[in-house]
């Protein structure tokens, strides 16, 4: 019996007995495929409407359209961004208008190389090792694994270190899931346990930054999609929820 994980969603997952039962988005699909290009499942998708905005304006579109895998920002990863950029501003002139997603420059948007890889790497391609890939943005490495996970950390969440027992998978399936993990490296040497991140510091520019799917193993007409983990306004404190660009720290989340 082989678990498939397309969605995370605290405090709902989903899991099916049979490989060919998916879920894409929170819809029922007979596959894991869907009959639009990478763009067009970018931006039928509310979770990566705007991402997929930013990519036309970087004139990116050929390359997500491409023989590649996006590890696609959402929206809360935009809008997360958004914050740390304004409080940042107004700190230094609380009369300072607010930047939107329009106001983001060519060349930053530029960085959203960071977040393709060639080829379609989806968890039926990941040897048990894991992967180690650069991105399109030159210098820019992820390595992909398949990690088992025994609770839904936005579910478990409790404020400890340790998710919270009720929400163990063990305790009400037959089988751990496994997720797609994404370890970004942001210097010049791999931080590959959390100690070493811990140590380095989660806000310092070069400390690695790991990230379950939200949603994963799209397969679209060109290449494959996977959207990394994302949150809503209550994240000050979870450092698992990305910022565009791995942009500001978490000072910047507050005013």
């Amino acid at each position: 019996m082989k678990k498939i994980l397309m969605l995370l969603a605290a405090p709902l997952a989903f899991l099916s007995c049979e490989k060919t039962d998916y879920i894409i988005g929170g819809e029922n699909n007979p596959t894991n495929r869907v009959d639009m290009t990478t763009m067009e499942y970018l931006a039928s998708n509310e979770l990566t409407q705007e991402t997929a905005r930013l990519f036309e304006r970087a004139g990116l579109s050929a390359e997500v359209n491409g023989d590649v895998t996006v590890f696609a920002p959402s929206v809360y990863a935009i809008n997360r961004y958004l914050r740390r950029q304004n409080n940042r501003r107004l700190r230094l002139n609380p009369d300072s208008p607010l930047m939107t997603a329009d106001d983001i420059g060519e060349g930053e948007l530029q960085q959203l190389k960071m977040y393709l890889v060639p080829g379609n790497i989806w968890r039926e391609t990941i040897p048990e090792e894991g992967l180690e890939v650069s991105t399109l943005s030159e210098g820019d490495s992820i390595r992909i694994r398949l990690v088992e996970v025994t609770a839904d950390p936005g579910a478990a969440w409790d404020g400890g270190s340790a998710p919270g027992a009720g929400y163990q998978y063990p305790n009400f399936m037959q089988t751990t899931p496994q997720l797609i993990e994404a370890h970004f490296k942001r210097g010049d040497f791999w931080e590959n346990t959390l100690t070493a991140r811990l140590s380095l510091g989660y806000d310092n520019p070069e400390c690695d930054q790991v990230y379950q799917m939200y949603l994963s193993d799209v397969l679209t007409t060109n290449g494959a999609v996977h959207v990394i983990y994302s949150g809503n306004y209550s994240y000050t404190e979870h450092y698992y929820y990305h910022s565009l660009f791995f942009f500001g720290t978490r000072a910047d989340d507050l005013l």
